[in-house]
């Protein structure tokens, strides 16, 4: 095997899991916001939001990387 293909499927696996792990954070965060209307659980949305627009960002990057490649 390639070890550029092993590097992307290893990359392809971290991003996924952080997605799976920063969505739960989501939901998480949405479902004690409405249960105690507190802030800190609107600012941690905010910012699961934003952690997922970032991952976003930095697989379209690599991705990209490797087509160039």
């Amino acid at each position: 095997m390639n070890i550029k293909h092993i590097n992307n499927k290893l990359i392809n696996v971290i991003i996924a899991a952080s997605y799976i792990i920063i969505i739960g954070m989501l939901v998480t965060s949405v479902i004690a916001w409405e249960k105690t209307a507190d802030w800190i659980f609107i600012i941690s949305g905010s910012i699961s939001i934003l952690g997922i627009l970032f991952n976003i960002y930095l697989y379209s990057r690599e991705k990209s990387k490797n087509k160039e490649l």
